[in-house]
């Protein structure tokens, strides 16, 4: 549109504003520039008003939240004021007879221990053990149990806190009241076994002597001072066959009821060097154990055979640092010690001519288990085991499945008849704890032992082949087959009763090369410990 036709209708107003001379005219302002902009841009503004209304609204809410901190504990006056003073009160009380009852739910006495020069024994530190999950392990309902037991089963609980789970899986069952219970019953046995287990250690407990030991007490099976009592070699074989029994039970130093017991006999077997009995030339080299007669060379190797076994579950369970190194050195010199043929013999012999025999060498092969599950590094450990089992094999009978006492089968010149198979439970064990537990060298043997090895009272028991045999058909169970356990499990525990006395003792069964008191009595005490003393284990 040009500049005339804007002009032209504002001619025509006042023409006719001119004619008419009854209104009263006012000429409207002039439009400005901004005026102008609001009219052409009334959308746009709108938006934009609204845009800077909700930024405001923002901005105020932002700026409120960090100016005006409501309820802040640090002074602020919009703080909370807190409960009134009486409420205030009222709490604290309640804090106090809480912590009241506590104090009084705790026990009043606190075992302590002393140690001497000779060996320092320290609280257990269970954090460097390396946990193995070896085996499966069943559980079952437990039995009920009196009153008595079960304030029992609390104060072990207290004591053995932590220690279950610190333990390789084969050996944590036996560190739980109410799991070893469950054990127990799972495996078939009774309430009456536990109780003689327990009457069976309060025994030993009565007759270690004075200075932590066992032996000086020992009696034949005539009832009479044991003619090797005071022997060195024998005193460390009962001492630590002794805390085996009471660490099957999981008895430790601050066990409620035998913590002394054990803490007098890890220091007995910590009181002399583990590897004492070492000979050795000039440059070093290995030439036996120390001693004099044959019966001192039979002594001292079966006693550190078992004195290591002891040592090392003594570590695995509480982790004493002194242990450790005991267990090092006495598991090396049975590794250094080992026949080469696989076997271990009296004095440990190196040469074809020693008397190498499965006796002595399953207590090397248990020995070596131990350490085994100690989570120590020991160099040569698995190659030893390798060939033992290769010797152990050998000394199976063919066709009958039974162990003799040397693969060359001269038991009749060794032991005055021909074999029995009385030591097959220990060649099955052995076979079992290393890698062979489905071997049909293993089934054999068990076969031959419900077969063969059965009796119906404790006078005809040998306790020392029982020893083995009950681990041998309840390791079965995690490997081959429940049937040997359930054949062998039918009558163990009444023969076993039957032969306790009132006093816990175990009287003279059948009599055994070697028998006393103490080592009768230890075994019988580990056999029955067998439901939860080590889970069934089919692989290393």
């Amino acid at each position: 549109m040009d500049e005339e036709s804007e002009i032209e209708p504002v001619s025509e107003t006042e023409e006719l504003i001119g004619d008419t001379e009854s209104y009263q005219t006012e000429v409207p302002p002039t439009e400005g520039a901004f005026g102008k902009y609001l009219r052409e841009y009334r959308l746009l503004n709108s938006l934009l008003i609204s845009l800077g209304t909700i930024v405001g609204i923002i901005g105020f809410m932002l700026a409120w939240t960090i100016i005006v901190p409501v309820g802040e504990e640090s002074g602020s006056d919009f703080g909370d004021a807190g409960a009134p003073a009486q409420q205030q009160q009222q709490e604290k009380q309640k804090v106090v007879k809480l912590m009241q009852r506590q104090k009084k739910a705790q026990p009043t006495s606190q075992q302590t221990f002393k140690t001497t020069a000779v060996s320092d024994i320290s609280l257990p530190d269970f954090n460097e053990l390396d946990v193995k999950d070896l085996a499966p392990v069943v559980e079952a309902t437990p039995p009920p149990m009196s009153q008595s037991a079960t304030m029992n089963n609390q104060k072990m609980k207290s004591a053995l806190k932590g220690v279950t789970l610190s333990l390789p899986k084969v050996m944590q069952q036996r560190c739980d009241p109410k799991k070893r219970m469950e054990r127990l019953r799972s495996g078939g046995g009774k309430p009456s076994t536990e109780a003689a287990i327990v009457k069976g250690l309060k025994w030993l407990k009565e007759v270690q002597d004075k200075d932590g030991g066992w032996g000086l007490q020992d009696m034949n099976s005539q009832e009479k001072p044991f003619r090797y009592r005071n022997n060195s070699f024998h005193r460390d074989g009962m001492t630590a066959l002794s805390l085996l029994a009471f660490l099957g039970h999981c008895e430790l130093q601050d066990s409620p009821e035998f913590g002394k017991t054990v803490q007098n006999a890890i220091n007995f077997i910590t009181a002399t060097p583990p590897d004492k009995l070492a000979n050795r030339d000039e440059s070093g080299t290995f030439l036996g154990l120390r001693g004099g007669s044959t019966t001192d060379m039979q002594f001292a190797a079966y006693s550190h055979a078992i004195r290591s076994y002891a040592l090392c579950e003594a570590y695995t369970m509480t982790k004493i640092p002194k242990i450790k190194e005991y267990a090092t050195r006495a598991v090396n010199l049975i590794i250094e010690g080992q026949n080469p043929n696989g076997g271990w013999g009296y004095g440990f012999g190196r040469g074809v001519a020693a008397a190498v025999d499965l006796s002595l060498s399953s207590w090397c092969v248990q020995a070596l288990k131990a350490a085994a599950l100690t989570g120590i590094q020991f160099k040569g450990l698995d190659e030893s085991m390798d060939k033992a089992i290769s010797y152990v094999k050998k000394c199976q009978e063919k066709g009958s499945g039974k162990f003799k006492y040397t693969p060359e089968g001269n038991d009749a010149a060794r032991y005055g008849g021909p074999s029995r198979g009385s030591i097959t439970g220990a060649g099955v064990l052995c076979l079992q704890v290393w890698k062979e537990a489905k071997s049909q060298e293993a089934k054999k043997g068990l076969e031959f032992i419900v077969q063969n090895r059965l009796v119906d009272s404790w006078s005809k028991v040998d306790a020392y082949e029982w020893y083995y045999h009950a681990q041998a058909c309840f390791q079965s169970t995690g490997a081959l087959s429940g049937i040997f356990w359930r054949e062998w499990n039918k009558n163990f525990q009444e023969v076993v009763a039957a032969g306790q006395q009132e006093n816990g003792r175990w009287e003279l069964g059948l009599h055994f090369h070697g028998e006393s008191a103490i080592f009768r009595h230890a075994l019988t005490v580990l056999m029955l410990e067998v439901y939860y003393r080590y889970a069934p284990m089919s692989k290393v």
